[in-house]
């Protein structure tokens, strides 16, 4: 699972490497610390979420290249634009490689059942509108079709 760090983290990658081409950065580079426990730590979190590939690491540096799932869910991330508590929301993938938000703050769900509800709303008002526009649009051809045949 990647908390708000680890997105974080993601998403300077993809900013720091060119497609998916292999990159080398002292740790240094990457974090401001270096390597140390937290550090390996969001690394290791990219990689078994499948961000990343590595081709070799050492005391000093890193090669790798940012897979075409981690740029995926970087862009999918940016588009959503999640706001909310960073300590209250992870992100993890399903079996498709697709983010998935998951989120412990009730307020979350507050917001989501109100957009919801207005979707449905508006879904059902395209409806009636639709078989509306489909009878008055129906009768104007049958018209026109009767006085052109008869």
């Amino acid at each position: 699972m990647l908390d708000g760090n680890g997105v974080k983290l993601l998403s300077r990658l993809c900013e720091m490497t060119d497609g998916d081409k292999f990159s080398v950065f002292d740790w240094t580079d990457l974090f401001e610390e270096g390597k140390n426990e937290e550090s390996e730590k969001l690394w290791r979190a990219l990689i078994q979420q499948g961000c990343l590939n590595v081709k070799y690491s050492d005391e000093d540096s890193v090669c790798f290249a940012v897979t075409l799932k981690g740029r995926n869910i970087n862009e999918e991330l940016a588009s959503m634009q999640v706001v909310g508590d960073e300590n209250q929301t992870v992100v993890r993938t399903d079996a498709a490689g697709r983010p998935l938000m998951v989120v412990k703050n009730d307020t979350f769900f507050d917001n989501l059942r109100k957009k919801l509800h207005s979707r449905s709303l508006g879904f059902i008002w395209g409806i009636i509108g639709g078989i509306i526009g489909g009878i008055i649009g129906g009768s104007i051809v049958a018209l026109i079709m009767h006085y052109v045949i008869h």
